[in-house]
């Protein structure tokens, strides 16, 4: 009997540890993620849940690319375990390990640290691989090939130790004043969700454990890329059906059909609301109508907006807890890590903050950590670099795309391609020979110039008559081949030492040769081992003018800054009662000949920003006109390379005059008087009023900004080894006064003016080809579906020229009667298709119920029975077969 209770003892023991291990269950790899993100959050006390919800600046932890600060590390790895780290680009993944090991080993719970960068075209790091900017991309019309480059940026991201980046923007681009235009897919719903998807597949991949993947976090949640006036973070005023008619569906699809794991929350207010704070989107939208299930980032300044900009807030404390409680999950370094974490804790300890609403976001947050596998397999492997990283096949990526991104707008008179028999070449135009690429493109990346991509090609078999013309008479940043260090021959820029006082005593904590000078740092360290307030920076070196004549400088910072030239104090903006002043002074430089130049700069507290830009103030009485009518006279044709500097265009960068520079006109009207053919290529981050350039032009080629392959790509086009297929993604607008423009007006809008009609210049889907395409045999298949039914649009489509070429068969569709107004003509469809010379293909699209419905006024997607009439054409403009069909119940 006394042995069969010592049997039962044991088993009741068994019973009871059954399931039960020195191992929590958050950290067995074959439970459910749920129940690992339950267990987790059970075992956290709210200062480590306030940690998640954290995002750390890298240079507070660095002393150098690839050097930890050891007490910071301590403070903010081992004993906080903050949530993320963004800004760091490891520069191998060997770093990402060291700090990532820290998380894993030392804190209490062991919760891996997730790495959070930029990866808009390309990843930010140094040295990866620079793809055209996203408006190129759509001007492809290739979602196979935007997948390709999704790929491409998540395995060059995770090989350095990367799992999150912050893109795509998927921002409609329906008001062109917007800088940051040139970052979206266009102004069209349907286009731009279809690159969303491929994208967002193609980083995020089929299983976010691969060791090529990343979460993709679409961004600006919602409806960003209309601001009044077109100028950033300004108020949107826009209705719920026509928001989710458009701007939201682009996220939908991101989410519902790409399943996106990131989001990035808007830093501007919509209909008085702030979207950091607005449950209607974070809650309501987002995550109970989409099902999403990652994780909610804020942009940058847009919880502390809520005070300092909206007024919707009295103080941060409140901003934090309406951010937190509307639905965001993560700030990104607004508030400083202990007023973030003390306020986030006490709002809960105070009921000011629902234990709910703190445990979704860390949840949240905890189950995008578990499905990349970081608990299980934290460090990445270290080979992964030498195989990816701007490899071979990338860089064959990055050519077809630039290729491929091109849109021919104009070639009278079949002017190109241009002949290969050609022995000279006038090239000029300010960004004849400078390194477009963009905003967030890699650090230090370089693109091939157009001049660079002659001399190549050419080598001394045809002369190329340049014209340094890399001056404007707009205030634009100083170029980087005007700035020569004199600490090395190797590379442009200026010598750049940063201190840890506003003295510049002592020896400089961080040293690189930089050429840009026009800087924001926002409130943060500007550089590994920086403090971030109470530094000075010091730029030196040569200043060298491309043209002579006279030079206006403007100089403006926060908070001081000066300028030495040739030794001797220029600009001084240097004390309390100048910060953020601007001043501006006037000089003459000669052509070629090197002026010394030393800019400093303080910062004491809070925002960081110094801006040195300069103007040529009499540029038509200058040698560059000359210049250029001496060059196109000699040559067999002039190529003129004009655009947007990057001061024009990008973030923060907003213009309200679109019109091109007069001196860019006044060069490309010197080549023309020459009786010589004018091809004239545009580098820009959006469309600009291109009417009198057009008609000034023999040939106009829209090449954005392509990428690290650019110049190639463009010579390639030009001289014919490839034929353009690029289709324009947004509209060109005829003049200024007609915006905002796109295609898809609804039945009452009006173009008329009593001084012209508001007709673009060229349509959304426009772009011409070296060959021509015939379009016939329209069937539409059932002829009579229902509500429900799929319906099969085919055509046939023929290449009837000499040259092979791809063409992009866009459908449309335009609902006749309607509960609520829809557009006139709406992309529901389209197919990119390469033809042989005289080659016939038949061509399929689908449209699908989703493709026929619309929001009716109760906010419901329904397809409605009635007409509708299925257009297809090369544009948006040019439809070349129609038919309308009956849609019953």
């Amino acid at each position: 009997m006394k042995k069969m209770n010592y049997i039962c003892v044991a088993l009741f023991s068994l019973f009871l540890c059954a399931g039960c291990s020195d191992t929590p269950r958050y950290k067995d790899p074959n439970a459910s993620v749920e129940d690992r993100v339950n267990d987790l959050l059970s075992r956290m006390t709210l200062e480590e849940k306030a940690a998640q919800l954290d995002m750390l600046s890298a240079n507070d932890i660095l002393d150098g690319p690839d050097k930890l600060k050891e007490k910071e590390t301590a403070y903010f790895i081992d004993s906080m375990c903050i949530g993320s780290i963004h800004d760091f680009y490891p520069k191998t993944a060997a770093i990402a390990n060291a700090v990532q090991k820290r998380a894993i080993e030392n804190s209490r719970l062991g919760i891996p640290v997730i790495f959070i960068e930029e990866a808009l075209h390309g990843y930010q790091g140094e040295g990866a691989t620079t793809f055209p900017t996203p408006i190129g991309n759509s001007s492809t019309w290739d979602t196979i090939l935007v997948n390709n480059i999704g790929k491409a940026i998540a395995a060059e991201a995770r090989a350095h130790g990367v799992h999150f980046v912050l893109g795509p923007n998927l921002d409609l681009a329906r008001d062109i004043r917007w800088g940051r235009t040139e970052e979206t897919f266009g102004e069209d719903p349907y286009l731009s969700s279809r690159y969303a998807v491929s994208l967002i597949k193609g980083m995020q991949g089929n299983s976010l454990k691969d060791n090529n993947t990343v979460v993709a976090e679409p961004k600006h949640f919602a409806i960003h890329g209309i601001p009044e006036g077109g100028v950033n973070t300004s108020p949107v005023f826009i209705g719920e059906r026509e928001a989710r008619s458009t701007h939201l569906y682009v996220f939908e699809k991101a989410v519902t059909e790409a399943k996106a794991k990131g989001i990035m929350a808007a830093y501007h207010e919509r209909d008085g609301v702030p979207a950091i704070a607005d449950p209607w989107l974070l809650k309501t939208i987002l995550r109970d109508e989409w099902k999403f299930d990652g994780f909610v980032v804020s942009d940058l300044g847009a919880i502390a907006k809520q005070y300092k900009d909206h007024h919707t807030a009295a103080s941060g404390e409140e901003a934090i807890i309406n951010a937190l409680s509307a639905g965001l999950d993560m700030q990104f370094y607004d508030y400083p890590h202990d007023v973030f974490q003390n306020t986030v804790v006490q709002a809960v300890k105070d009921g000011k903050l629902a234990e709910k609403d703190l445990d979704r976001a860390v949840g949240s947050i905890l189950r995008v950590k578990f499905e990349l596998g970081l608990f299980d397999n934290p460090y990445t492997d270290e080979s992964l670099i030498a195989k990816v990283f701007h490899s071979e096949e990338h860089q064959k990526l990055a050519l077809e795309a630039a290729r491929k991104s091109i849109v021919l707008l104009e070639n009278r008179e079949n002017m190109l391609p241009l002949k290969k028999n050609i022995k000279s070449v006038a090239l000029v135009g300010n960004l004849a020979n400078v390194s477009s690429l963009g905003g967030y493109s890699p650090a230090g990346a370089k693109a091939v110039t157009v001049y660079q991509a002659l001399k190549k090609r050419f080598g001394d078999d045809v002369k190329i008559n340049f014209v340094n013309s890399d001056i404007s008479e707009r205030f634009s940043n100083i170029p980087p081949s005007a700035l020569t260090p004199k600490s090395t021959t190797d590379k442009n820029g200026l010598d750049t030492e940063f201190f840890n006082n506003i003295e510049f005593s002592g020896n400089p904590v961080y040293s690189s040769v930089n050429d840009n000078l026009s800087v924001y740092w926002h409130n943060l360290s500007p550089a590994p081992g920086v403090n971030s307030d109470n530094f000075s920076v010091r730029w030196s070196g040569y200043i060298t003018a491309p043209v002579t004549g006279e030079y206006e400088f403007y100089l403006n910072a926060d908070d001081y800054a000066r300028v030495y030239l040739n030794n001797e104090l220029f600009i001084d903006c240097w004390g309390t009662d100048k910060v953020k002043q601007t001043i501006n002074k006037k000089i003459n430089m000669t052509a070629g000949q090197p002026v010394s130049i030393r800019l400093e700069y303080a910062e004491l507290e809070d925002i960081a920003f110094v801006n040195l830009r300069w103007r040529m103030t009499q540029i038509t009485s200058s040698s560059l006109f000359k210049d250029v009518a001496q060059a196109s006279a000699a040559s067999d044709v002039t190529i003129v390379v004009i655009g947007e500097t990057d001061s024009e265009v990008g973030e923060s960068r907003d213009r309200q005059n679109l019109y091109p520079h007069q001196a860019d006109l006044d060069i490309i009207k010197t080549a023309k008087q020459t009786n010589k053919p004018v091809i004239t290529v545009m580098l820009t981050g959006r469309p600009l009023v291109l009417t009198e350039i057009a008609a000034n032009s023999n040939a106009l080629l829209q090449a954005w900004y392509p990428g690290e392959a650019g110049g190639d790509a463009i010579a390639d086009v030009l001289w014919g080894d490839y034929n353009p297929s690029g289709k324009l993604s947004v509209s060109f607008p005829k003049e200024q006064g007609t915006l905002p423009i796109y295609y898809s007006k609804k039945p009452s809008a009006s173009r008329r003016y009593v001084d012209g009609n508001g007709d673009p210049l060229y349509e959304f889907g426009y772009g011409l080809s070296y060959t021509n395409f015939t379009y016939s045999a329209l069937s539409i298949q059932p002829e009579n579906p229902g509500t429900t039914d799929n319906i099969t649009v085919t055509i046939n489509l023929r290449n009837t020229g000499n040259v092979d070429g791809s063409e992009v068969v866009q459908l449309y569709i335009n609902d006749k009667v309607s509960s609520v107004a829809t557009p006139v003509k709406l992309l529901k469809g389209f197919a990119n298709v390469f033809l042989k010379a005289g080659e016939n293909k038949v061509v399929k699209l689908v449209l699908t119920p989703e493709h026929l419905s619309l929001i009716n006024a109760e906010m419901k997607r329904v397809v409605e029975p009635g007409e509708f009439e299925i257009m297809v054409g090369s544009s948006s403009k040019n439809i070349h077969l129609t038919q309308t069909i009956t849609v019953t119940k």
